[in-house]
């Protein structure tokens, strides 16, 4: 799930509520937003999405990585074809 739509789809809970179900709202499959006197204070993350949040922002560090991600956008949009030999290169380094 993308941060935009983790953001969008969290359950806004108030602090008193998050202490007294906790246990519910860490197994629940949704992100909850804990809010106390209205205002966020934290998130509650299921924990592969919080993989998937930690491993893009790991790869836009990567500036290998965007600099290939660039170069790809750039042959898909003029419709180059990329080889074959190139993406199993990739795939076999990672």
């Amino acid at each position: 799930m993308g941060a935009y739509n983790l953001l969008h789809k969290a359950k806004p809970v108030n602090v008193l509520e998050a202490r007294s179900q906790l246990s519910k709202l860490i197994k629940s499959k949704v992100p909850s937003l804990v809010v106390f006197r209205g205002k966020p204070v934290s998130f509650l993350v299921p924990s592969i999405d919080m993989l998937d949040l930690v491993e893009a922002i790991d790869e836009l560090k990567d500036k290998k990585l965007l600099r290939q991600i660039k170069r790809a956008r750039k042959e898909y949009a003029i419709r180059k074809s990329v080889p074959a030999e190139r993406l199993f290169q990739k795939i076999t380094s990672r």
